[in-house]
């Protein structure tokens, strides 16, 4: 904006010309101190939300569901349509960690979640690929080491919650975790993609995982785990049990079709679960 010089008789700039001067100048001292303080405000941090937790534990879940679906498609199975099945994962995954880095988070979280987001990329190349026995255990591994890291992730946005609550909220995914990963290696020894001896001994690890996991909730205290959810979680542990049978039977026969139904039911259910859980809180 151009001021205009007034003339004055005294020698001296007009008073309205003075307080439009003024009220420029404090204009662009306000301008600048705005610009100055603009980088600060654009990378404001917050504190990670039980939302957040919700987000990451999806990603985690979901991202074990894909070698069930996988392994299916590379058997020629139909059932439950586990093309359409995965192709609605990848989706999910993709727009799930979209919106998880999109969250203004502590840059130590924030660079956790790039870096997640990088291993992704990998297995979703690769999972763009018509299934191959000959490459599904790399990609098994591939995913595990997702799954694992997400894991690591998930407990770290937990704590920077500062509630104490959202740690049982991952335990309680990480359930369903055991679950989903447990059921993608059953189908996997059903296509003959993975050995004997990798196959029991995944199958005892993730037993063992999921029975701790199990006991820490139910000695959980009532403030942060309700009676209502570990009877919920019981629920659950009942539909574990007969699962638990299959994937550790040794004779030979599979029947992935029913592994893939029982692994979706408890994945429905932990999902109700986490949604109950997540009322709770909000009360």
């Amino acid at each position: 904006m151009n001021i205009i010089w007034k003339y004055n008789p005294n020698g001296t700039i007009g008073e309205g010309v003075f307080m439009q001067l003024v009220n420029k100048t404090m204009r662009n001292i306000n301008m600048a101190l705005l610009v100055l303080a603009f980088p600060l405000i654009s990378v404001a941090q917050s504190h990670a939300t039980s939302q957040d937790v919700h987000e990451i534990i999806d990603i985690c879940t979901s991202s074990e569901r894909i070698m069930k679906d996988y392994a299916l498609i590379g058997m020629k199975v139909t059932y439950h349509n586990p093309q359409k099945d995965l192709e609605e994962t990848i989706k999910r995954l993709d727009e799930d960690m979209e919106l998880l880095e999109k969250h203004h988070l502590a840059e130590s979280l924030h660079e956790e979640e790039v870096a997640l987001h990088k291993l992704w990329a990998e297995i979703e190349h690769n999972l763009t690929q018509t299934p191959n026995k000959e490459n599904a255990l790399e990609l098994k591994h591939k995913v595990d080491a997702f799954a694992q890291k997400c894991e690591e992730v998930a407990e770290d946005l937990a704590k920077d919650t500062g509630n104490k609550a959202e740690h049982d909220v991952v335990l309680i995914a990480r359930l369903n975790l055991d679950v989903q990963k447990l059921a993608g290696d059953y189908v996997m020894k059903a296509w003959d993609a993975i050995s004997d001896d990798e196959y029991y001994k995944g199958v005892k690890e993730i037993k063992e995982d999921y029975e701790k996991t199990f006991e820490e909730l139910e000695n959980a205290d009532d403030k942060l785990v309700s009676p209502k959810i570990k009877k919920h979680l019981k629920v659950v542990d009942k539909h574990f049990m007969m699962f638990e049978f299959m994937a550790e039977s040794r004779s030979g026969r599979f029947v992935p079709q029913l592994i893939a139904k029982k692994a979706n039911k408890i994945n429905e259910e932990t999902e109700k679960l986490l949604e109950e859980e997540e009322q709770e809180q909000e009360k």
